[in-house]
This record gives structure tokens, sequence and C-alpha cells, in this order.
């Protein structure tokens, strides 16, 4: 029995610690103003790889071509879309973009106003667990993860001698 409430320790002890550092690396950016965005498109392409989650520092908005970007763009209905693309020129304030993985331009420049951030780095893979993580699912993780903690305690104490 002892062995078993050991091994059910060890995991316990393993699946929380992961949980903790998991949720630290989506939490403790955004302190510092880095946000991160699932990336749902292969323009940026082998840069940011489709699935990956992005951080963008959104205090960082001193543009120069080359630097990656996130931007706001506003669709006919009024809904934005966020988009990450490197910027190529930029002239009298406007920044003209390009994915990596596209031939052309964008067709639409973008203004400062726009500016979400620049890109830090990514996470490859990790958006495709992202978009199925709703709080209500991280909340029963939570929940879950406390009782196995209990259970490992109790388990302990009813054990000692």
């Amino acid at each position: 029995m002892k062995r078993f409430i050991n091994g059910f320790s060890q995991i316990t002890t393993v699946l929380t610690v992961s949980v903790i550092i998991l949720s630290a690396v989506f939490v403790i950016p955004r302190y510092f103003g880095v946000v991160p965005y699932i990336v749902r498109s292969g323009s940026m392409e082998p840069v940011i790889h489709t699935g990956s989650v992005a951080f963008i520092n959104q205090g960082d908005k001193e543009v120069r071509p080359g630097d990656i970007v996130t931007y706001r763009l506003t669709g006919p209905s009024g809904s934005d879309t966020l988009v990450t693309h490197r910027v190529i020129r930029v002239q009298d304030g406007v920044y003209t973009t390009r994915g990596d993985a596209n031939e052309t331009e964008d067709l639409s420049p973008v203004t400062r106003e726009q500016l979400v951030g620049t890109y830090v780095c990514q996470i490859p893979c990790a958006g495709y667990l992202m978009a199925y993580i709703s709080p209500r699912t991280a909340l029963a993780v939570a929940v879950w993860i406390l009782l196995l903690n209990g259970a490992s305690m109790a388990m302990s104490w009813a054990a000692s001698p």
C-alpha cells in the first residue's frame, strides 16, 4: 500500500508542477506587456508556424523594416482581425507589411494606431491546445489538480504511523 501511495504522490506532484509551469508561461509575461496569440495561418512560415502561440510585446511600437509586428485590421462588419507580418518598408509613419510565405505585399498599409506590438517568440503547436482550453476547462483542471493533491495528502497522512 505504501508503494501505491508513493507512486500516486509522485504522479500528483509531476502533474501539479507541470500545470504550474504551463500556467506561468502564459500568465507571467502578461505582467510585462507580452501577450500570447494563437497563430491561425501559415503566412509567416517558416519563421512562425501555424498552430503556434506567438508572444507579442504590446509595449514595443518602435518598428523598423525587418521587424515582425502584429496589427489590427477592421473588417467590413466592424470586427477586428489580428495579423502578424513582417514590416518591409516604413514611409511617412505608414508601414508596408508582408507575410514571409506570401509573394506580394499586403494591400492595406498599416498605421501606428493599428499596431498591437512586436513579435518576441513562439511556442510551436501550443496554439492547438490553447484553442480548446476554455475558462470552464481550465477551472475543471484546477479543481482536478486540487482534488488529486488533497487525496495524495490524505493517503500520506493515513499511511503514516
